[in-house]
């Protein structure tokens, strides 16, 4: 099911998983912009401006790292249903976290060698 927002149409399902909510009341640009990008993760690149130019407080950059993280939750719980569309998604998710963040929080850590802790 949509939700025509401004005259744009979102998946409910999309931003129910970005608000962490079950009922979708005001969402805020940038989860807007999260979901309409995951609408279509090929068009990544065409939002990597508008990406890089959100400008947010220490509580919408909260909400934003936990709406990625859900998605990145949500897709590899999914990954067996539809691969290709949850790696991208995930994709999505770690791009925007990296260019807002500098890091990933879920990513995989690199094990170290007992030689080398030595």
């Amino acid at each position: 099911m949509d939700i025509t927002i401004k005259g744009e149409r979102y998946s409910s399902a999309d931003l129910k998983l970005l608000i962490g909510e079950d009922e979708v009341l005001e969402p805020k640009p940038h989860i807007l912009l999260l979901a309409k990008i995951l609408r279509n993760p090929m068009r990544l690149p065409w939002f990597l401006k508008d990406i890089c130019g959100l400008c947010l407080n220490d509580d919408d950059l909260k909400e934003l790292r936990l709406a990625l993280i859900r998605v990145q939750v949500d897709a590899e719980l999914r990954m067996n249903q539809d691969i290709q569309r949850y790696q991208q998604r995930r994709y999505v998710t770690q791009v925007v976290e990296i260019l807002q963040f500098n890091e990933l929080l879920l990513a995989p850590k690199e094990h170290v060698e007992e030689a080398e802790m030595e």
